[in-house]
Parts: structure tokens; sequence; C-alpha cells
């Protein structure tokens, strides 16, 4: 895996990806919660979860969390707060995909700083 350059890693430490995760509680019970992860901690919060238990609060700001599956008032908020889109969810296997993932955030980042400096 390629670490990120110099510019990438400073743009990753400041763009925050909304994730929803779920799993299961200590005690059996299904469970969720919505955390923002910084781009740059992307990859150590998917190699904690493959592990098996973790805090997501170790790694992120829990925005919303609970029992189940998350109810349509908090996916309401989700999506108006902090743009959270449910139906363009997709699966990060591993911390290789969270890699990819960080460094096309930094690059799209990237990209929308420079056509605004054009504008």
């Amino acid at each position: 895996m390629a670490k990120l350059s110099k510019t990438e890693q400073i743009i990753a430490e400041k763009t925050v990806c909304v994730l929803m995760v779920s799993g299961k509680s200590q005690d059996g019970k299904k469970i969720y919660a919505y955390v923002a992860v910084r781009a740059d901690k992307l990859e150590d919060f998917m190699e904690a979860q493959r592990k098996g238990l973790f805090y997501p609060e170790e790694y992120g700001l829990v925005l919303a969390s609970g029992e189940g599956e998350p109810d349509e008032e908090t996916k309401t908020r989700m999506t108006r707060e902090y743009g959270f889109n449910h139906n363009a969810m997709m699966s990060i296997p591993d911390a290789d995909k969270a890699h990819e993932i960080a460094g096309n955030l930094t690059a799209l980042t990237q990209f929308e700083a420079k056509n605004e400096g054009e504008a």
C-alpha cells in the first residue's frame, strides 16, 4: 500500500467521511452507528472493525447510534445535517479499500480546490 504524499496527508487530515457501521453488541443485539472519521484515520478504523470488537469513538465522532436499524428520523437527520446519502452507501471491506478511498477523496479535494481558484 503506497503512502499518501505530504499534500495528500494534509488534505486527508482535513477531510471527514461519515460512515454507517453495523454489527452486534457484546450481548448479541444488532447495533448501528454513524461515525465521522477523518480520511487519514479511515484505514485504522477499517482494520479495527475487521479485527472484531472495537469502539468507533476511538477513531472518530459518533454522530448517532442505536439498536437495530436506524429509523427514518435518524436517516433524515444524517442526510440533512451531514449530507449522508443512504442510496449511495458502499461497502468498505478492508484497509486496502479504505486507503484507496482516502486517496480518491484527497484527489477530489485537490481538484475542487484547483477549480475554485480558476473560477
